[in-house]
């Protein structure tokens, strides 16, 4: 047994980005490991193993909320876009305010990563129902096109984030640069 710094670490040196990073950042999102924890053990590692766990360990962010979170943020680094915003929030006095998953400031864009979940499932809906979340919703992202500098919102889904191509056009499509 393992502790879970040098269990994230090892993970980190053997495993893709796709498995290591939701992991990495669910523990520094929950604050059950600080960034300089996982320095520390990195710089203990083995040397063959230190480079693939370093780019996973440099790219954890507290910020994610989510594993699909985590996972488009891998995308984004494959597909070599520009360095988003992550929890950028929209706000305006005495008004309401959005945060949104991800803010691409030079192209105008916002981009989302949803899942059925916050709809159907009765532990996330509370004392809602499915068509008052699908409302509250809608009426968020049209707080966010709001703003003159939101010139698109990107919606994309586990299935999406599954498939780098559509991750590619959705973004493309949208002004926002791709390899």
């Amino acid at each position: 047994m393992t502790s879970l710094v040098r269990t994230l670490v090892d993970v980190a040196a053997v495993a893709p980005l796709t498995t290591s990073l939701p992991m990495l950042d669910a523990a520094l999102h929950a604050r059950a490991v600080w960034p300089e924890m996982l320095e520390f053990e990195l710089a203990r590692g083995l040397r063959e193993q230190t480079a693939r766990a370093s780019l996973a360990v440099r790219a954890g962010s507290a910020l994610s909320g989510s594993p699909a979170e985590s996972m488009c943020r891998v995308r984004f680094r494959q597909l070599g876009t520009p360095e988003p915003v992550q929890q950028h929030e929209f706000r305006r006095p005495g008004e309401q305010t959005a945060v949104v998953d991800f803010w691409f400031p030079v192209q105008g864009v916002v981009v989302e990563v949803d899942g059925r979940g916050k709809y159907e499932d009765p532990d996330l809906l509370g004392a809602s129902t499915t068509a008052n979340a699908y409302w509250r919703e809608k009426r968020r992202e049209d707080f966010v096109r709001s703003f003159p500098e939101v010139r698109f919102v990107v919606r994309l889904s586990w299935s999406d984030l599954m498939h780098p191509e559509r991750v590619r056009q959705a973004l493309r499509r949208a002004g926002v640069p791709c390899r």
